[in-house]
């Protein structure tokens, strides 16, 4: 079983709004929405490959009741701790005469230190049937960055390999932590490393670099 953990999930919103210019008034043509989040996407792709997954993270607010239920419907299975905090919104504006997109994403919930450790005890428990867990996408403003690499650290000591899948300061101390792997993007792992990659050379280099950092 694998596990995957969004601890910043949203409801995200997509609108197709032909020509769209910023300072006007638009009608909308399409919207969609869906439950949203790195680790929920994960969780989504594997439940179409019909690998047994489990969803889990923070949800809290009427935002994160429609989280659940839009999971329900897709008949993901989730285990999310909740929260006191209303979880995020995104918006996408699609023009579908250009193929632009602009997206307005929500920073997060408020998220309290008796919060993290009692979602922290649910996920080493869910884990205990699980060989991988994937920790994926931004934490909440008020999650410290170190937590990724606590969550890292506490399922490797219960044997469950990682996979962590996000950017910055969390990125950089999960890494400390050991990871099985991570999985950035070149301006994520540009900022890990503190440089840019010019050529074929210069990622080889940032990607020893990763290594060697603790994945």
């Amino acid at each position: 079983m694998i596990l995957t953990v969004t601890l910043n999930a949203a409801i995200d919103r997509t609108v197709a709004v032909p020509s769209f210019r910023q300072g006007h008034r638009h009608r909308a043509v399409e919207a969609t929405t869906v439950a949203g989040g790195k680790g929920i996407n994960v969780a989504r792709a594997l439940k179409l490959l019909a690998r047994p997954v489990i969803a889990t993270g923070l949800a809290g607010g009427p935002t994160g009741a429609r989280l659940m239920e839009r999971l329900a419907e897709e008949s993901i299975l989730t285990d999310f701790t909740w929260i006191a905090g209303e979880s995020r919104t995104n918006l996408a504006v699609v023009d579908p005469t250009t193929g632009e997109q602009t997206e307005i994403n929500e920073r997060g919930p408020e998220v309290t230190a008796e919060e993290l450790d009692r979602f922290l005890a649910k996920l080493l428990y869910l884990a205990r049937g699980a060989r991988i867990c994937v920790i994926a996408g931004s934490l909440p403003p008020s999650v410290p960055a170190s937590f990724a690499s606590r969550m890292v650290a506490d399922l490797k000591e219960i044997g469950v390999e990682t996979i962590l899948d996000t950017e910055g300061e969390p990125l950089r101390d999960g890494l400390r932590a050991g990871p099985a792997a991570v999985t950035p993007n070149v301006s994520e792992a540009e900022g890990v490393v503190d440089h840019e990659f010019n050529d074929r050379e210069d990622l080889v280099a940032g990607l020893r670099s990763l290594v060697e950092l603790g994945a």
